[in-house]
């Protein structure tokens, strides 16, 4: 078993979001520079694939596990995508998947909810939407929630 993530709260109050599909962030969106770090920092991982989310809305970004990489099932949403970050206006919030035990931090501390589909019962527990980091702290948490989920894929610990 994985040890607590031991995440920070996240401050103020949380975004606004839509509660249908396609499951949005609607306000506090991160600055472009700290979505752009967001993205270098995900494609960066060993044995990524930066492609076209075959999940999401047009212009997400998936994390993909190459072929040939041994990966978990249960962490992939579709093929070998374990994550994908949504494009604008939605500007850097993104889906990911996580094991059950973390879901709950991640929502008691603030840093994101459920999907959609998992809150009308059509998705198992683990899919998660992370809220948009807004300035680097936040995105350090967010990379740190971003490594627990790769971490879930691939079984290795993603690079600090």
């Amino acid at each position: 078993m994985l040890s607590s993530l031991n995440l920070p709260d996240r401050q103020g109050p949380a975004p606004k979001t839509l509660g249908q599909l396609p499951h949005s962030q609607l306000t506090q969106h991160g600055p472009d520079d700290i979505v752009d770090a967001l993205h270098a920092w995900c494609f960066a991982l060993p044995n990524i694939s930066n492609e076209n989310s075959r999940i999401s809305v047009p212009g997400s970004r998936a994390l993909i596990l190459e072929d040939g990489v041994a990966g978990n099932h249960a962490a992939f949403m579709i093929g070998r995508e374990f994550a994908h970050i949504h494009p604008k206006p939605d500007n850097g919030s993104m889906h990911l998947v996580l094991p059950t035990e973390d879901v709950a931090e991640i929502k008691r501390t603030g840093w994101g909810e459920d999907h959609y589909l998992v809150s009308q019962g059509q998705w198992p527990v683990g899919l998660v939407m992370i809220f948009s980091p807004r300035d680097e702290n936040e995105l350090s948490t967010v990379k740190q929630i971003v490594g627990r989920s790769y971490e879930f894929a691939t079984g290795t610990q993603a690079p600090v």
